[in-house]
């Protein structure tokens, strides 16, 4: 077995890993009619103290935020979400968690948490500060090369990142 993988045999092992994660992720959720983009506006509403506004609720998701619209507009349909006038700013609307929408959550949220320690909790505690040092090492080279193509400068690690998505809900 070679032991010196080039860097493309990391991306390729990397793009399995991701694949079979999303795979895995879409059979789950698709088991309670959701998709993970559903269920993560659910979680942040259900973690939230209050209304979201659409922009916070966009800034926080960790999935892609340009069909964002079209996902709440099913959930709203599904009587899963509840929009409502902001209650200083007319010009806004805020994001409500409905009765059937927090039951939802909580019916899949557990199970979910399950899955997620299934499969991450196969990674030995003495392996994962190394595992996310590894990461934290390929998210630093992403954001430098993107950054420099775009211009745009951001100081968050990934463990900030991290941080700040994990106080956030």
């Amino acid at each position: 077995m070679k032991s010196n993988h080039e860097p493309h045999d990391l991306l390729v092992a990397f793009l399995l890993v991701q694949n079979a994660l999303q795979r895995r992720s879409d059979v789950f959720f698709q088991s309670f009619g959701l998709t993970d983009a559903q269920f993560n506006i659910l979680n942040l509403l259900a973690f939230s103290e209050g209304p979201i506004d659409q922009l916070t609720l966009t800034e926080r998701l960790l999935v892609g935020k340009s069909s964002i619209s079209i996902v709440l507009n099913r959930m709203v349909r599904d009587g899963l979400v509840k929009r409502e006038e902001h209650p200083k700013d007319r010009r806004q609307v805020v994001l409500i968690l409905t009765a059937k929408g927090r039951a939802l959550w909580r019916k899949v949220s557990t199970r979910y948490e399950k899955n997620v320690r299934e499969v991450f909790g196969s990674l030995p505690l003495k392996r994962r500060d190394s595992f996310l040092d590894d990461l934290e090492i390929l998210y630093g080279a992403l954001k430098r090369t993107t950054e420099s193509a775009s211009g745009k400068r951001s100081f968050l690690t990934l463990r900030k990142t991290l941080h700040q998505i994990s106080t956030k809900t």
